[in-house]
């Protein structure tokens, strides 16, 4: 996989969906349809081989490589 597969957007709709741990909030933190955000982490775990998020009860839970990636992804959108 290159980095130019990856539209930016989508780095930041995990990265919501991260840090809110739910997609409902992410979805108002974006502002955009649950279509959408799902559409996103539809994408992203195709291009990374990873489920990234897993339901638990009303909210979710990463998986391990997406816990990883979540420091580094939320360092990177801060400096952009």
């Amino acid at each position: 996989m290159s980095l130019s597969q990856i539209d930016l957007n989508l780095l930041l709709v995990l990265d919501t969906v991260l840090s809110e741990r739910s997609v409902v909030r992410a979805v108002q933190h974006l502002h955009v349809t649950p279509s959408a955000v799902s559409n996103s982490l539809a994408r992203l775990r195709s291009l990374l081989g990873d489920p990234l998020v897993i339901r638990s009860g009303r909210g979710i839970v990463p998986t391990p490589h997406a816990a990883s990636l979540a420091p580094a992804l939320k360092r990177a959108l801060s400096e952009l």
